[in-house]
């Protein structure tokens, strides 16, 4: 127990430094007692300077084998109170019973329980709620022309015809050109039919189907439709504590894993709009489902 103790005073000491990087954290200092009058052994002990204060801050870590209870937060405070300190945090990987939650909040102390997925005994896996918002286009192109020419214009002119520039350079067909610009996020996105738009922006040429070239207008028009999905979103690494009392997470950074589109579509929850959504999500994720 006495070794397990230690090691969550270190796994705390780790994330305090990780969550204030410019404060001094030290772990197992010890501070006189105003009123004991004796030293006192605090676990995680955070000492910063804002201007001319010295702000204290102590975190004592209880690796018990059922929650934390009133008790537990009433020691804590005299430990706060008698060294003189500004904030107290206890930390406890099992949590705190209601009654120990209550009296927490109303001595203003914060209660926290680790949040590490590096490997050790409080190791955690994490996922976050999250949403996929896929977007897939529908295109029906357009070609115009009023030069006074013969013009012979296949059937699928989109995917036939070479589209050339002034200066004879071949820049694809309009499908072609269409397609990079979908899957580049060049085109809206917004949910819906959206009028046809000029897919080059400079004058372009066909061939005629008589040999010869005729300057024409090509367009693109777009129905774009959306999936929603909701789920949650592997966490491959993250360390912090979870705010028992708020149920909030802090941290400062965290990694998110790898997720397939395919994944999402078969296990996540296809929902019609943002208001079906269960839990408000921490990540949003917009994709464009390309054109190949």
């Amino acid at each position: 127990m006495a070794n397990d103790s230690r090691d969550l005073e270190i796994l705390v000491s780790k994330i305090q430094k990780q969550l204030a990087p410019d404060a001094e954290v030290i772990h197992n200092a010890r501070l006189p007692g105003r009123k004991s009058h004796r030293d006192r052994q605090i676990d995680v002990l955070v000492r910063q300077a804002i201007g001319q204060y010295e702000m204290l801050i102590v975190l004592d870590c209880k690796d018990y084998a059922r929650p934390v209870d009133v008790k537990g937060v009433e020691e804590f405070y005299g430990l706060i109170d008698d060294v003189g300190a500004h904030k107290g945090a206890l930390v406890c990987p099992q949590g705190f019973t209601s009654a120990a939650k209550e009296r927490a909040a109303g001595l203003q102390i914060d209660l926290y329980s680790p949040i590490d997925t590096d490997p050790h005994k409080w190791q955690v896996r994490v996922a976050i709620p999250a949403t996929c918002d896929f977007r897939r286009a529908k295109m029906s192109f357009g070609i115009q022309w009023s030069a006074p020419k013969r013009v012979s214009i296949p059937n699928e002119f989109w995917r036939d015809c070479v589209v050339l520039k002034a200066n004879m350079k071949q820049l694809g067909t309009a499908l072609d050109v269409a397609m990079r610009q979908w899957n580049s996020g060049v085109f809206e996105t917004t949910p819906g039919q959206h009028p046809p738009q000029n897919i080059f922006d400079e004058p372009v040429l066909i061939d005629s189907g008589y040999n010869d070239v005729v300057p024409v207008e090509l367009t693109v028009g777009l129905w774009i439709q959306q999936a929603l999905y909701f789920g949650h979103m592997p966490i491959s690494r993250i360390s912090g504590f979870k705010d028992e009392l708020s149920g909030k997470v802090i941290t400062n950074a965290f990694t998110i894993g790898l997720l397939s589109p395919d994944e999402v579509e078969q296990s996540w929850l296809r929902v019609k709009s943002e208001a079906e959504i269960p839990v408000s999500p921490v990540l949003r994720l917009n994709g464009l489902v390309g054109w190949t």
